[in-house]
């Protein structure tokens, strides 16, 4: 694969995906599946094995980033969830909290014990865990 975009140069380079990386706080030992984090960012499961409160952190809506980890994760497209949170309103359930920027989830999610993010596997750093990475 390598090789291969080597020899197609950077613009295929560029176009290759973003891995991404699901992070918690290095204090979490929990290991998580692809249909473990949906139930969380869907608010089906909320609590971590010990009792707390898991606080998910999504990106912005129509970010690159936010529309494949829907479309990987949740299996969704941004307007089909906009429909989903929009029924969940009226059960008193709110869509994960937003943040502006990946460095904004990395830098919460390594304060926060009981915070779960996504981030491209390049901006991983050690004040994090990766619990899943997703092609």
């Amino acid at each position: 694969m390598l090789l291969l975009l080597q020899l197609l140069g950077p613009a295929a380079a560029a176009e290759a995906p973003v891995r991404i990386a699901v992070i918690v706080h290095p204090s979490r030992q929990a290991e998580l599946s692809a249909d473990i984090v949906g139930q969380i960012y869907l608010r089906r499961k909320r609590f971590w094995e010990d009792g707390t409160p898991i606080i998910p952190l999504n990106l912005a809506a129509g970010t690159a980033l936010r529309e494949r980890f829907s479309r990987r994760v949740l299996g969704q497209s941004e307007e089909r969830l906009a429909d989903y949170w929009n029924r969940q309103y009226f059960y008193g359930i709110l869509p994960p909290s937003t943040l502006a920027s990946t460095a904004a989830i990395v830098r919460y999610v390594a304060s926060e014990p009981n915070a779960l993010g996504y981030v491209p596997a390049d901006e991983v750093d050690a004040s994090v865990r990766v619990v899943l990475n997703l092609e």
